[in-house]
């Protein structure tokens, strides 16, 4: 029988989308579509000339603009962002959260962590990371075949900070 890996990685990925869409619903955070979106703004400091434009945005998440526009356009709708037209050059926004916006990371992140406590019950902290050096060693492969449409190297998320860096772990749900 062939290593079937893929296929539990896959059925594992779908189980935290879940278990992070229940653990956000419970939190009353059910409305907002694109939490990994709002997460990648509140990364940005809160000085309007510092945010980033839609374009940034959507490199930094390795999606297309069109995608990343109608986001923003319902968190906008929804009080999560603000757009603020860059002083520099009145044809570009510059997009940041807002107050109510970064209330809704702080619950998230709770969330998050919450899963996390739960996928990682019984694991230590060596085992931990381990797992994360096996999923950073994956992704790359993976980049190397087309699985990132910047062919990007993958970035540690947990390394040191080299500027903006891009997200390995992009999904293409909207909830995580």
């Amino acid at each position: 029988m062939e290593d079937q890996s893929g296929l539990l990685l896959h059925q594992l990925m779908r189980a935290h989308h879940n278990a992070v869409t229940a653990a956000l619903n419970a939190l009353g955070l059910r409305d907002i579509g694109s939490p990994r979106l709002l997460w990648e703004l509140s990364t940005y400091p809160d000085d309007p000339a510092q945010a980033p434009t839609q374009k940034e945005l959507a490199d930094r998440l390795h999606s297309a603009p069109p995608t990343v526009a109608a986001s923003l356009k319902v968190l906008e709708r929804q009080g999560y962002v603000a757009r603020r037209t860059d002083e520099k050059d009145t044809r570009r926004n510059r997009i940041s959260i807002t107050p109510k916006g970064r209330d809704a990371i702080a619950q998230g992140m709770d969330a998050f962590s919450q899963v996390d406590a739960h996928l990682f019950q019984g694991f230590s902290p060596e085992e931990r990371e381990q797992v994360r050096q096996f999923h950073l060693r994956m992704l790359a492969n993976l980049y190397q075949i087309g699985g990132d449409r910047r062919q990007d190297p993958p970035h540690d998320p947990l390394g040191p900070p080299t500027g903006p860096p891009p997200d390995p772990f992009e999904r293409k749900c909207t909830v995580c």
